[in-house]
């Protein structure tokens, strides 16, 4: 299982289902999931490569809209 699937799977059990939807709804998720390749992220997660991963998270961060998402899931999930 991957560290994803993983983390993913704790964050619903944990009662954290509609913080997620939440964070994906956002504006700022919305327009993240517009700018980013789905099929590649998928592929990426599924086969554990880190490389793309990182590269597809580094370009998410490097925008206003990626920096606003990252605060809102802090925000959320660090309560």
């Amino acid at each position: 299982m991957s560290d994803f699937t993983k983390m993913s799977k704790e964050l619903l059990k944990g009662g954290k289902a509609g913080e997620i939807n939440k964070v994906v709804n956002s504006p700022e998720g919305k327009k993240i999931g517009s700018m980013v390749d789905g099929n590649a992220l998928k592929k990426a997660v599924a086969e554990g490569d880190k490389d793309t991963m990182n590269r597809i998270l580094g370009q998410i961060l490097s925008t206003e809209e990626g920096k606003a998402l990252a605060k809102r899931i802090n925000d959320s999930f660090g309560k």
